[in-house]
């Protein structure tokens, strides 16, 4: 009943998506004058948008963690692998009588055990991290955590929840960059005086966009939370359990827990990374490719809406104290360049420390590792009686 409750408001959050999807294409081609009519009426237009909702959500369960995972650099293993572990996969499978999942080692500091893949041909990715962190038993609980997951059939539903945060992370980058060029817009229109008549529809439109994909951002994340909250805690529980009946050693599975728990981090840059840890035994999100050199993707290529849209407003800051400033090339961006500064002071920072926490807000993906050792705890006193 949980997993069903779940599995509708996913297929609510992307019904919602493109309901605003579609209403856009239709202001927009009315503003530009042309007629679009549909003769179905209402409850015609509602079911198609549901077809499509439950299309898409299908399509993301057995796509999803394509999108959720890109940029992992995943090596599937053969045979046993390194510290056996294909071996321990085939072992705990048989048990479980479940399909045998292939096992991909990512190349990545963070202990993290996940499961991507459809139901019938699932595949379970371990990071190095992982297996330098975790003793053999604790391996076998980690690994036994996500069989149980298989055994459990809740992968594709948790896929299609993860492909649905993913996508709102991705409006959130949008409506960050939105503001950027908003923002950029307004300074322009201000400093120029005539401007602000010029670019009075230009900034009308910007805004209109703006908070169209901030709504829609925040109503997928908040149904998701909604989504995550009917089955999370007992998807995470059972899975546990499972692990603990699998491996007979309930003890071992809290402590991989306490372990993993302790080094998992949350990233402070890139909000995409929120989506993976969805999919994960604790909430520990995988960070995407970096350079060969080790360095951050600063230098990557640069997006091309960002290339060829918002590096147009971006408007250079200097010094104030600058001398013979009237006659430097540079006086009109650093006037230009105070006006954004004195926004920024005494508009933008005020607002955006108030709701800095709203902005940030994740969906959660997990109960507390502290209750779910709890659990372990008892089944394991229950176990040894």
């Amino acid at each position: 009943m949980r997993i069903a409750g779940a599995l509708a408001l996913v297929i609510a959050v992307n019904g919602v998506l493109l309901a605003a999807l579609a209403w856009s294409a239709v202001a927009i081609l009315g503003a530009g004058g042309w007629s679009v009519s549909f003769d179905g009426g209402l409850p015609v237009a509602v079911a198609l948008v549901l077809v499509s909702a439950v299309a898409l959500v299908a399509m993301q369960a057995r796509y999803g963690t394509r999108t959720v995972v890109s940029g992992l650099d995943m090596t599937e293993i053969e045979g046993d692998g390194p510290r056996t572990v294909g071996g321990r996969v085939r072992r705990l499978a048989a048990q479980a009588d479940v399909p045998l999942p292939s096992v991909a080692v990512a190349d990545r500091d963070e202990p993290a055990c996940l499961t991507v893949g459809t139901q019938r041909s699932p595949t379970i990715v371990v990071t190095t991290g992982l297996l330098d962190q975790l003793d053999d038993d604790e391996l076998d609980a980690a690994l036994a955590h996500e069989i149980a997951h298989i055994a459990n059939r809740d992968l594709p539903v948790v896929t299609a929840v993860a492909a649905a945060v993913a996508i709102g992370d991705r409006l959130l980058e949008r409506e960050q960059k939105l503001r950027g060029v908003l923002e950029g817009v307004v300074v322009i229109a201000i400093f120029t005086g005539i401007g602000a008549i010029l670019f009075a529809i230009p900034i009308l439109v910007l805004a209109v966009v703006f908070l169209l994909v901030s709504a829609v951002a925040r109503v997928v994340l908040a149904m998701n939370a909604i989504a995550l909250g009917l089955f999370s805690k007992a998807r995470e529980y059972a899975a546990d359990r499972g692990a603990s009946q699998l491996t007979g050693d309930p003890a071992a599975v809290a402590s991989a827990l306490a372990v993993l728990d302790e080094e998992c981090t949350i990233p402070t840059q890139d909000a995409r990374l929120h989506a993976s840890a969805t999919l994960g035994i604790v909430p520990q999100p995988l960070s995407f490719e970096r350079s060969a050199d080790g360095d951050d993707d600063d230098d990557a290529e640069e997006h091309w809406f960002d290339r060829w849209f918002v590096s147009q407003f971006q408007l250079e800051t200097v010094d104030a104290d600058d001398s013979d400033e009237s006659e430097s090339p540079g006086y009109i961006d650093r006037q230009v360049g105070r006006i954004k500064a004195w926004l920024r002071r005494t508009i933008v920072s005020p607002i955006r420390s108030g709701v800095r926490r709203v902005l940030t807000w994740r969906p959660p993906t997990h109960p507390s590792t502290e209750s779910r050792i709890e659990r372990l705890q008892a089944d394991d006193r229950r176990y040894r009686r």
